[in-house]
């Protein structure tokens, strides 16, 4: 017998109301470059789906930032984030590591980011990024 998996969507007073916390990255598959970083309360593939269908561009960013997107392959790495981090803080922290190049990860609380949450998803997107490389 199979089983299924039970999840609850609270919907209130016309609003969907997120349950998780979630930080993703779309990385480029030709080449490996990460295109776009964000943040979400909401399920990432309905995530990653608004970035590419919306007209808003407060929704779908990815459409209205990222060059040529319809163009290009994409795979978005998606990351639970503790409940105790705020997911702005972790987006910022990630950003700021990722733009240093060296990858080096400082891991401080100074930043609102609990130690050893941003350094697994940088191991995590740099594993993924060499294995797109040596596929090549």
């Amino acid at each position: 017998m199979e089983r299924f998996e039970k999840r609850l969507i609270t919907v209130r007073q016309g609003n969907v109301r997120p349950t998780g916390s979630w930080l993703y990255a779309w990385v480029d598959t030709a080449d490996g470059s990460i295109a776009y970083i964000g943040a979400t309360g909401f399920d990432p593939e309905l995530r990653a789906h608004l970035h590419l269908t919306s007209d808003n561009p407060d929704h779908g960013r990815v459409r209205a930032s990222v060059p040529r997107f319809q163009e290009r392959d994409f795979d978005v790495l998606a990351f639970k984030l503790p409940e105790n981090v705020s997911r702005s803080e972790a987006k910022s922290a990630l950003v700021g590591q990722l733009a240093e190049g060296d990858h080096v990860v400082i891991e401080s609380t100074d930043a609102g980011v609990p130690p050893g949450v941003i350094e697994p998803i940088i191991g995590a997107l740099e594993s993924y990024r060499s294995q797109l490389q040596a596929s090549r």
